[in-house]
């Protein structure tokens, strides 16, 4: 008896159940969330790519899943990618295996990740009974299936396939911060803002140059400039020009109170942004934490006014 037969009668029980994935419709679009296995008893790339078909307008795709079935993956992927509008992409918590090959289909730009979330990249694995020669022939369909996996992510992320090879071998993990700098996602969402009485800050003269520099000279360059800057731009991620927006000196330390100010007084100016509303988002944030009382746009910014200044000036004393 075929052993595949007992996994055809399985997948029958499925069938006829919408609940491997969720679909809300929005102005423009759609936000579809994946929050299970893909293939098997989760989310089918059938089911998938009818619903989603369907959809007129951009989508944002949500993922939360361990991975599952590579070639229902690869068939989600190819749906998303090749469909026309906007797709971005939000890792909530975990993409990992086939999924953080589902991410990767986002617009340029597009794929986020939340701040504490995680994305996994290992090789194609699996096994059916069967003779040697059978089981050879599944090694090197698992091979194929990984270099075809490694060409994602290098077209992806600019770096060679075999680099990703090396990395899938290792079964390896990324944090947010991690996956921007390989090149897997373009930006981290912003977490919760420190309450501004404990907020940091660095109050000297702010030098934009002094910043590049010490990012040209780090051990990871792309690492470095990912810790520095807010805005994100296409190519090398080691490179310079791949990013904008400068406002700490090295990762980890306080943001520079004029290196905000600065940036934000660039944002809107600055071309080949991918990522301009994470970017904004984050230095508003850190604008925020810095001056609390600080007035939006167009409005008298007084928070270093000293009352006592103004008595004196009128009343004397």
């Amino acid at each position: 008896m075929d052993p595949r037969a007992g996994i055809t009668r399985l997948m029958n029980l499925r069938q006829g159940r919408k609940d491997w994935y969720k679909i809300t419709a929005r102005a423009g679009g759609a936000v579809v969330t994946i929050y299970d296995d893909v293939g098997y008893f989760g989310v089918t790339a059938r089911d998938f790519a009818e619903d989603v078909a369907a959809i007129k307008g951009d989508l944002e795709l949500h993922i939360n899943s361990p991975g599952g079935e590579v070639f229902d993956g690869l068939a989600i992927y190819n749906s998303l990618a090749q469909r026309p509008g906007q797709v971005r992409v939000v890792v909530d918590s975990l993409a990992a295996s086939i999924c953080s090959v589902i991410a990767q289909a986002a617009s340029p730009g597009e794929l986020v990740m939340a701040k504490a979330a995680s994305m996994m990249i290992h090789e194609a694995h699996g096994g059916l009974p069967g003779t040697a020669a059978e089981q050879r022939q599944l090694a090197d369909v698992l091979d194929k299936q990984s270099d075809i996996i490694a060409g994602v992510y290098a077209d992806r992320s600019g770096r060679p396939a075999a680099q990703w090879r090396e990395a899938m071998r290792a079964e390896t993990w990324y944090g947010a911060d991690e996956a921007v700098a390989a090149g897997l996602a373009d930006s981290v969402l912003p977490g919760r803002a420190a309450a501004p009485q404990n907020a940091a800050v660095d109050n000297s003269p702010w030098d934009a140059g002094r910043a590049w520099a010490n990012g040209a000279a780090s051990d990871d360059p792309a690492a470095f400039y990912n810790g520095i800057c807010a805005g994100k731009k296409a190519g090398d991620p080691a490179t310079q020009g791949a990013h904008a927006l400068p406002h700490h000196y090295h990762p980890g330390d306080p943001p520079n109170r004029h290196g905000v100010s600065a940036a934000l007084g660039r944002l809107s100016g600055t071309d080949g942004l991918t990522n301009r509303a994470a970017a904004e988002s984050h230095l508003k944030a850190h604008q925020s934490a810095i001056s609390p009382d600080h007035a939006p746009s167009g409005h008298l910014d007084l928070s270093g006014w000293d009352p006592q200044v103004f008595r004196n000036a009128f009343i004397g004393g």
